[in-house]
C-alpha cells in the first residue's frame, strides 16, 4: 500500500466527510422542522434535500478520483476505505448535531407530531379498512417507548443506522471512486 495514496484518501475522506455530514444536518433539521412545524413546503425542500443527501456521495467519489494524480492507481479496497472513512465522518458530526437537536431543540415536539398522527381519525380509519389496528396499537407502544428514552440514546440509535446503512452504501460509492 502506497503511504501517499492512504494520506491522500485519509485526507479527502474528512474533508467530503464534513460536506456530507453537514448536508445530513441540514436535512435532519429541514425535516424534523418540517414536521413538527406543519409546514409542507419545508417538508418538500427536506425531500430535495434527501435526493442530494443520496448523490452527494457519489459525486464526492468521481471528485476524489478527479483529484488524484494521474498516474496514481487506486485500488478498490483503498477506494472502499475512502467511502468507509468518509461516511463515518459524516455520521460523527451528524449524530453531534442531532444530539443537539434533541437535546436542546426538540423538547419532545417530534414524539408528539407522531403521538398525533397515530391518534388522528383519518390514520385509524386507514389501519381499520386493512384490518391492522393491533399494528397500530403496537406502533403506539413502541412510540411511547421511544419517549422514554434520552436524548444520547436517540443520538446514538441514528448513529448505528447511518454506521449501517453507509457501509452498505459505500460499496457502490467505492466502485465509483476506484481508479
Amino acid at each position: 500500500m502506497d503511504l501517499e495514496i492512504f494520506k491522500t484518501t485519509k485526507d479527502f475522506a474528512i474533508e467530503y466527510g464534513t460536506v456530507l455530514g453537514i448536508i445530513w444536518i441540514a436535512t435532519f433539521c429541514t425535516m424534523m422542522s418540517g414536521m413538527t412545524g406543519g409546514n409542507i413546503l419545508t417538508m418538500m425542500f427536506a425531500m430535495g434535500l434527501m435526493v442530494i443527501t443520496m448523490l452527494m456521495p457519489l459525486y464526492l467519489a468521481w471528485r476524489y478520483k478527479q483529484h488524484l494524480r494521474s498516474g496514481d492507481r487506486v485500488s478498490w479496497g483503498m477506494a472502499w476505505i475512502f467511502a468507509t472513512l468518509m461516511f463515518f465522518y459524516a455520521s460523527v458530526l451528524t449524530a453531534a448535531g442531532e444530539f443537539v437537536y434533541f437535546q436542546y431543540l426538540d423538547q419532545g415536539k417530534a414524539i408528539d407530531f407522531f403521538m398525533r398522527f397515530l391518534s388522528s381519525p383519518e390514520t385509524e380509519a386507514q389501519y381499520k379498512m386493512i384490518g391492522a389496528t393491533d399494528i397500530l396499537e403496537q406502533s403506539r407502544i413502541e412510540l411511547q417507548q421511544l419517549a422514554s428514552l434520552t436524548p444520547f440514546d436517540i443520538t446514538l440509535n441514528l448513529f448505528v443506522n447511518n454506521i449501517f446503512f453507509s457501509m452498505l452504501y459505500s460499496l457502490p460509492v467505492a466502485a465509483i471512486a476506484h481508479r
